[in-house]
């Protein structure tokens, strides 16, 4: 009886003979109760009745006789509900392609409302997911530039796992395909590149694109994560997989019999987690040595959550993508594919011109300028730099009537103190048009420069003691007040404390806070040029952890003897910026700091 066609037979015959499959497969009764009230097949009487049996299966037993005793049209109804609402009724596939369903005519032009918990939660990180990647948070302070409007894609190559060229991805579908796979076993797409090339804002289009359903995959659930999170937490915080991907993402609603996650759980294949910045995490760990996590509802200190997650002991089958920087060593045994992000080709540039400048005549003076200057068009190339450099472009250009780009040659240097100028220079705006001096310039750093100093003593601090978030008493503490968080150097990243609690800031951009911390050493005039170079060997820190939870990982994959700009990569930008030329810079070139120090 098992193939008979539903076209051979009635609906209430269907019932009948499968009586059994039904009431062991049928989990969510809600679904069904709501659409059959709605369409008035039954009524409220009739659903309090029902939610009387003590079990799930009697309840299916209750419905069943119900819906028969309605007639053939309910009992086709209730059947097309279940063909409907497909991720409530996942179990029940099988059946539909053994009975080869085909629905009436009739049924077809009865609505389906999907109110299962697992329909309802993909809706929601769907819309959370929307809101959250809306506007370009990566590079600015407030909401203020809608994603859509300025991104722009780069050159994406990829590479084996020899390191190897395997040619470049043409669009951001695939990376979640199956071109440049190496390693069928492993689960983790790794995305590396330079600081500033576009790493986090590719994974917040990636987001954005899931959550308008533009992106070819059949993930249904997306979880984002940035890894300086994992840093934040407490040596003796304790957290399951399960609290972990709800807490920082949403909750399902009403859904007390854990559908979501035990869906989650069955179908691991649905989920793609993103995690940004590994190489912003503390601690290195030999995935070998990681104590094993085989409980997803198992309370563990949250970074052994997440290793678990990598090397795929807890939900296996998951997609992972993880970005880190160029240099960063990730074991090549939880590597599935590799992505080299090499920033912006001649071609992308225009493009991202286009978006910043979108008068002809306001493109064309900037090309000029990028054209005259080799080492100022190489530095857009990243686009943190191009963003950086076309802002101040933009708020200089407004400003002063006689403002160029620098024609000598560009540095970083150049760059961020070009960008710290405009960051003070908005908050003492001046009415009209002015004539940009050297002695404008100094005006502005003289008036601003409690403010900096104080900005590059929070950036030094946090380098020192390896932290990339600050609470607002840290902010406090190094002199600046609520005014000054809103000048552009912090941003408030409340999302780290998922308890609601008070917020938190980080600076706009790693190398941002490494600029001002190398400043503060710079403008501090008890620093002696030795006690300078004594920072490389002071910034150096063992990464081995210190949680006793955590005491097992081994000993960490790079020695403390090693090369200071391979052992701390996140310290990196900092070393370079007090290297003797830059510093020459720093002083040198802007005249107006000779007299700061």
């Amino acid at each position: 009886s098992n193939q008979i066609s539903s076209a051979s037979v009635t609906s209430l015959r269907l019932l009948t003979l499968h009586r059994e499959i039904l009431v062991e497969q049928v989990k969510n009764t809600q679904c069904i109760l709501d659409n059959l009230r709605i369409n008035g097949y039954i009524c409220n009487e009739d659903i309090e009745i029902i939610h009387r049996a003590a079990t799930k299966a009697d309840q299916v037993r209750k419905i069943l006789e119900l819906v028969q005793s309605k007639g053939e049209e309910a009992c086709a109804y209730f059947i097309h509900i279940l063909h409907e609402a497909y991720d409530a009724y996942i179990d029940l596939r099988p059946w539909f392609n053994t009975i080869q369903y085909m629905p009436a005519d009739f049924v077809r032009e009865i609505p389906v409302i999907n109110t299962d918990p697992i329909s309802k939660y993909i809706e929601k990180l769907r819309q959370e997911l929307g809101r959250d990647t809306q506007f370009l948070t990566s590079y600015s302070q407030q909401e203020d530039t809608l994603l859509e409007e300025l991104y722009t894609d780069t050159q994406m190559e990829m590479m084996n796992d020899k390191g190897e060229s395997l040619g470049y991805l043409e669009n951001l579908d695939e990376i979640l395909g199956e071109q440049g796979v190496f390693n069928q076993q492993a689960e983790t797409i790794f995305i590396t590149g330079d600081a500033g090339v576009g790493k986090s804002v590719l994974l917040q289009k990636l987001q954005n694109l899931w959550s308008k359903r533009e992106l070819n995959t059949e993930t249904k659930f997306f979880f984002k994560f940035r890894c300086r999170m994992f840093s934040a937490f407490k040596d003796t915080d304790k957290i399951s997989m399960k609290d972990l991907i709800f807490k920082h993402n949403c909750y399902p609603d009403g859904d007390p019999d854990s559908e979501v996650f035990n869906y989650i759980l069955r179908f691991p294949q649905t989920v793609l987690f993103t995690f940004d910045g590994y190489d912003e995490l503390q601690m290195d760990f030999d995935m070998d040595s990681v104590p094993e996590v085989v409980s997803p509802e198992e309370s563990t200190h949250p970074l052994l959550v997440l290793m678990n997650l990598l090397c795929g002991k807890l939900l296996r089958g998951s997609c992972k993508i993880l970005t880190a920087r160029t240099g960063t060593d990730i074991q090549s045994r939880i590597i599935q594919k590799k992505v080299v992000l090499r920033g912006f080709s001649p071609d992308h540039l225009k493009k991202y011109m286009a978006r910043h400048f979108p008068m002809q005549e306001q493109r064309a003076v900037v090309s000029v300028q990028l054209d005259a200057s080799p080492h100022l068009c190489g530095l857009c190339s990243i686009p943190l730099f191009s963003w950086i450099i076309f802002k101040t472009f933009k708020h200089l250009q407004s400003v002063y009537d006689n403002f160029e780009l620098p024609d000598s040659c560009i540095t970083l240097t150049n760059v961020f103190l070009l960008l710290s100028e405009v960051f003070l220079g908005c908050k003492t705006k001046k009415q009209g048009l002015l004539k940009r001096s050297m002695s404008c310039t100094a005006g502005i750093f003289k008036a601003g420069l409690k403010m900096l100093t104080a900005f590059a003593k929070l950036a030094l601090f946090g380098l020192e003691k390896g932290s990339f978030i600050y609470s607002l008493e840290e902010v406090m503490s190094c002199g600046l007040n609520e005014e000054d968080l809103q000048v552009g150097f912090l941003r408030p990243v409340s999302h780290y404390d998922a308890c609601g609690g008070t917020t938190t800031f980080e600076f706009l951009h790693l190398t941002l806070q490494a600029f001002l911390a190398a400043f503060s050493l710079v403008l501090d005039s008890y620093i002696t040029p030795e006690g300078i170079l004594r920072f490389f060997a002071k910034c150096e820190y063992n990464k081995t952890s210190h949680l006793p939870c955590l005491s097992c990982f081994g000993r960490s994959s790079h020695p403390r003897d090693t090369d200071p700009f391979q052992t701390n990569e996140h310290f990196q930008f900092t070393n370079l910026f007090l290297c003797a030329k830059h510093v020459a810079q720093i002083i040198e070139e802007c005249p107006h700091l000779k007299t700061l120090k």
